[in-house]
């Protein structure tokens, strides 16, 4: 994982937009097939959700198990993500 996808994790914004104005990959998938989207998801994250779906983050990518962000956000009952 990238240091995009620890940043969305752990619900820092500042060091987001930091990456993602310098280059990191929004799209970049891990050894499960997530990307970024689906940590800030999974964590209910809702302004990083909202930043990376306006700066082109792929919101119908599925990971390894076919799921989309939007799945894992309501598996982890995140409703203001929803």
């Amino acid at each position: 994982e990238t240091p995009l996808f620890y940043a969305c994790k752990s619900g820092n914004k500042t060091l987001v937009n930091y990456l993602i104005e310098h280059g990191a990959d929004i799209n970049k998938t891990n050894r499960d097939g997530k990307t970024p989207l689906f940590n800030a998801c999974e964590n209910g994250n809702e302004t990083i959700v909202k930043y990376l779906v306006e700066q082109g983050a792929d919101i119908n990518k599925e990971n390894g198990n076919g799921e989309t962000p939007l799945f894992n956000a309501c598996n982890n009952e995140n409703e203001t993500v929803v």
